[in-house]
């Protein structure tokens, strides 16, 4: 599971690289966000990590 919040970090860092470079609406930004959204997503439903609106 520590991979896959790797994979989180590095696809985040990517994505806020992209919009400093090419801006929010580029199509690489977009592509990365999905991206991320998805490993999110992916954590989310494996219990990595919890939704923000979850009470712990």
């Amino acid at each position: 599971m520590d991979l896959l919040r790797k994979l989180i970090e590095e696809k985040r860092q990517l994505m806020i690289t992209s919009a400093k470079i090419w801006g929010i609406n580029s199509e690489k930004t977009i592509q990365y966000s999905q991206e991320l959204d998805l490993l999110i997503n992916i954590a989310q439903s494996l219990g990595v990590i919890h939704s923000p609106d979850k009470i712990q």
